[in-house]
């Protein structure tokens, strides 16, 4: 943890005692309090203190667990910007604010005092990537969504009040992105249509037309020479809840010619497995072992040098994009997100699990 977040925390299993010595040596008036885990469970000042000690004559040996404060005021990292780090000491009057990512440990503390001269780079900036165009591959049947993409194309699949593809732009919305561009197949007058009628967002977007299905990638072809820059890859049946400025700013840092967004997920085996020598002699079982992967989750960053080697109207997926990619030593790259940070609605079973935790 960082030093200058030690200074304002403490533990829950800590003593009345020992939250104010925290909070007398950082002169805020205020510590936050942590579980085990590390993750937030509130604030205390010392006001909230000694009025407690004065009201219910409590021992300050006792512990801070029954005195801070459970709702504490806070923003998470990936909707945080210095406009609304103001605000909120304006509306909030409090002089400390922590920020928080999306498990719910403190990555940061903000002073009322020092906002007006702090470092923009240190606080995310939504409009950071005005020059970063966003390609959603659209085209896909949906044929794992059926019996739903019987009657929607997958990207209009509904998910609370908007479609998929519309919770999929405002996510990135937030962050600045001005020009998307949807790579189409199947029932694609059907998707432009549906966007005509929604005239702001229909400004933002380029339709690039597949005249056959090209798989997850090949269609990417037909964006050579378009962009400078480089660009973001997502599918249309994911959702993403995490800094996308990290995620270029990784991808940059690191020289990358193609970054793959990863998420750790594990599975398990509901059998005894057996263990047995090359003689097929018996070593043991390990009961109902479970497994961990890094799995590919759909988003990606490209070069638009890396487009030269996918051949023109060639089906090509994605995996055998990468893997042609790193047969040409490009440089591949991942950036890593908590399971917390992504959804995945391309199957039904997903869709009906995921559709009620979509926040985007």
């Amino acid at each position: 943890m960082n030093k200058n977040i030690k200074k304002y925390i403490i533990y829950s299993n800590k003593t009345i005692r020992d939250a104010l010595n925290v909070i007398d040596k950082n002169g805020q008036k205020t510590c936050f309090v942590l579980d085990k885990n590390q993750k937030l469970l509130g604030s205390i000042t010392d006001g909230d203190i000694r009025r407690k000690i004065l009201k219910n004559r409590k021992n300050i040996q006792n512990k801070v667990e029954n005195y801070y404060n459970k709702k504490p005021i806070k923003i998470y990292d990936h909707n945080s910007n210095i406009r609304k780090i103001k605000n909120i000491f304006l509306k909030k009057k409090i002089e400390i604010l922590p920020i928080l990512n999306n498990n719910e440990k403190i990555i940061k503390i903000v002073l009322r005092s020092e906002i007006a001269k702090f470092n923009k780079k240190k606080i995310i900036k939504l409009n950071s990537l005005k020059k970063i165009p966003v390609v959603i591959m659209a085209g896909g049947k949906g044929q794992r969504l059926d019996p739903i993409t019987r009657i929607f194309p997958k990207p209009l699949v509904p998910i609370k009040d908007k479609t998929a593809i519309e919770n999929i732009i405002d996510s990135f919305l937030k962050f600045g992105v001005k020009k998307f561009y949807f790579i189409l197949n199947h029932k694609a007058d059907l998707i432009k249509a549906f966007f005509k009628s929604k005239n702001s967002l229909f400004q933002k977007i380029s339709f690039i037309d597949e005249t056959k299905p090209l798989g997850t990638a090949g269609g990417l072809e037909k964006l050579k020479n378009r962009f400078k820059e480089s660009f973001i890859v997502t599918n249309c049946d994911v959702f993403f809840n995490f800094n996308f400025n990290n995620l270029i700013l990784n991808h940059k840092k690191n020289k990358n010619d193609l970054t793959l967004v990863v998420s750790s997920q594990t599975s398990y085996l509901p059998y005894g497995v057996c263990e047995v020598s090359q003689n097929l002699e018996f070593k043991k079982i390990k009961e109902k072992p479970k497994f961990k992967h890094l799995i590919t989750t759909g988003l990606y960053v490209i070069n638009p040098s890396t487009l030269q080697i996918i051949l023109k109207n060639q089906y090509m997926d994605m995996n055998t994009l990468i893997q042609l990619a790193k047969s040409k030593n490009l440089k591949i790259g991942i950036f890593k997100i908590s399971k917390n940070n992504w959804q995945d609605i391309g199957q039904l079973r997903d869709y009906k699990k995921n559709i009620n935790l979509l926040s985007v």
